[in-house]
């Protein structure tokens, strides 16, 4: 019997997506979180600072910070944003870093202290970075580097006057805005690049999950066309033949070749014509129970089998071998024994895990008796049918009369608990 492919780890799959098209989202509230840090901090020290030499200024460049911020957090900034709004955060960033030295008293600005508006702008190289990459990020830190040391003469400090400590102090400044644009510019474009390979390889496994559901169902029906359709018309070629040499031709006979042409017929149809869809094995070891009954169905000859299941019932490969064999049996014997005119096999798996296949014709039944059975070397019956099955771990019960037909139940425990696995 053909197997079809286990799918992939489709949970495993969903969640490793969803992780990946999460990062830049995650990265994006972190970069907001960052904005109202500085916010908080730019205030806290404006409080702390003692006097400003324009101080409506200072208070009013911390308003329209604050409204800024408030605006770029309902935007959620990210790698979205509009170039409108990263532009805006270049421009409140770079002014914010002047401004700290215009609004500042003369001299202070050379201290080695944070001044209440430098901490601010390193969010404007976050969003850059963030939107742009290493690039973009980059490119925003060199502005506001270039801002950093415009506040020290606005502060009217001169350059070529600072310290060893001013100068590392100010070096300190312009790195924290290069580092900060291109770290986060790398990290968005790993994380952007991972949602891509990710969504990439998801889309092939489907493609290829797909395609081996194809090939199952092709396979599948190539199997069930030769069990039935092939074996078939080769019967009735060898019976044609056999018949063309007799100087007389039974009419009796040519219409049951006539019949059983046409259900082979009708049993052709309907697969072609069936929807096209293999359900999946739930692994590679297991196997349908429903695909087995119905390949020994169509294997039968001398009474017509009709086989019912509730789902493909997957069992391991082993127990589907077993089980199919025992009722090829059963179905032998009601064609050579039981002068019946129908037969069906049902098959189910119960909510407790049991499986049970019943065997049922309408045939002359028999008076059973397992012990005389047993004398008489019944080996088909015995063997045959209840011996697989108690290997199996399960049980048969034959319930018959003689002109009441048969039935025969063969009943196994949970697949978990089978005595053959695969």
């Amino acid at each position: 019997m053909v197997k079809a492919a286990p799918p992939p780890d489709e949970p495993a799959s969903a969640a490793a997506r969803h992780d990946a098209e999460r990062g830049p989202v995650v990265l994006s509230l972190g970069v907001v979180a960052v904005r109202w840090v500085a916010l908080v901090w730019m205030v806290a020290l404006a409080l702390t600072v003692g006097h400003f030499r324009h101080p409506r200024l200072a208070w009013a460049a911390i308003a329209v910070t604050a409204l800024w911020t408030l605006w770029r957090s309902l935007s959620r900034a990210g790698s979205q944003a509009s170039p409108w709004n990263l532009a805006g955060d270049l421009l409140i960033g770079a002014g914010l870093a002047v401004l700290s030295g215009t609004v500042a008293p003369i001299g202070q600005m050379a201290g080695e202290r944070a001044f209440f508006a430098t901490v601010y702008p390193v969010t404007a190289a976050l969003s850059w970075g963030l939107a742009w990459g290493v690039g973009g990020g980059l490119c925003a830190g060199a502005v506001l580097a270039l801002a950093l040391v415009g506040s020290r003469t606005a502060n009217s400090i001169a350059l070529d006057t600072l310290t060893g400590g001013q100068l590392a102090n100010l070096s300190s400044g312009v790195i924290n805005y290069l580092l900060a644009g291109g770290v986060v510019g790398f990290v968005a474009r790993l994380l952007q690049r991972s949602a891509v390979q990710v969504r990439a390889a998801d889309q092939a496994a489907m493609q290829a999950l797909q395609e081996a559901a194809r090939l199952a169902e092709r396979e599948a029906l190539a199997r069930e066309i030769h069990d039935s359709v092939l074996q078939t018309l080769a019967l009735l070629h060898k019976r044609g033949r056999e018949l063309a040499g007799q100087p007389t031709v039974p009419s009796a006979e040519v219409a049951r070749l006539a019949e059983l042409a046409g259900s082979q017929e009708s049993a052709l149809r309907s697969l072609i014509l069936r929807p096209h869809s293999v359900p999946t094995a739930p692994d590679a070891s297991s196997a349908s129970l429903r695909g087995a009954l119905e390949g020994v169905a169509h294997g039968i000859d001398g009474v017509p089998v009709t086989v019912s299941t509730v789902g493909p019932v997957w069992l391991p490969a082993a127990t589907v071998e077993e089980l199919a064999a025992a009722v090829t049996q059963a179905l032998h014997n009601v064609a050579e024994h039981a002068s019946a005119s129908r037969a069906t096999v049902f098959a189910e798996l119960d909510e407790q895990g049991e499986v049970t296949v019943t065997v049922r014709d309408d045939g002359a039944g028999f008076r059973y008796d397992e012990q005389a059975l047993r004398a008489d070397g019944s080996i088909g019956l015995l063997r045959s049918m209840k011996g697989r099955v108690e290997q199996l771990g399960g049980t048969m019960r034959v319930d018959t009369a003689p002109g009441a037909g048969t039935e025969v139940e063969f009943r196994l425990p949970p697949p978990r608990h089978l005595a053959v696995q695969q």
